[in-house]
């Protein structure tokens, strides 16, 4: 059980992070396209404050989608067990397709995450579920030969 939550929280922590860089990174894109420069100075400390700000809420929307993907998948995983990382990776994806979709269409402004207005970012966004899935089988369900990987 601790196993279980530890590589959970690993793996909503990692996906809200890289999830955070990527958002900024689309909408720092978004401003320099409109001719604003954007320094480096200010594309780290945009995205230093996206973590610190923005994570926490993009945590919550990976950990409200995971708490439904991940059972899934292991039932799909004790069915099909042949592929098991894959159904963790697209239960991920897929939920956080399905979780954007869902919000954006019932937000009250044009979209909750500006990422996800086009496909690209959605895609790029919904790929955080995937890594989220791959990490949390990763760490719950490590294969003989991950063990066997030195610590680096």
């Amino acid at each position: 059980m601790l196993r279980t939550l530890i590589a959970f929280v690993i793996a909503v922590v990692g996906a809200a992070i890289v999830g955070s860089i990527i958002q900024t990174q689309f909408n720092l894109a978004a401003l320099v396209a409109l001719s604003v420069p954007v320094p480096f100075d200010v594309r780290i400390s945009t995205i230093i404050h996206d973590i610190t700000h923005f994570s926490p809420i993009f945590a919550a929307i990976v950990a409200a989608v995971m708490i439904v993907a991940l059972p899934l998948a292991a039932a799909l995983a004790r069915w099909r067990s042949a592929a098991e990382r894959w159904w963790f990776v697209v239960a991920g994806f897929v939920g956080l397709l399905v979780a954007f979709t869902l919000v954006n269409s019932i937000a009250p402004m044009p979209t909750l995450i500006a990422a996800t207005r086009e496909w690209t970012g959605l895609l790029a966004m919904a790929a955080t579920g995937a890594l989220a899935g791959w990490l949390f089988d990763r760490l719950w369900r490590p294969t003989p030969r991950e063990l066997e990987e030195p610590m680096v």
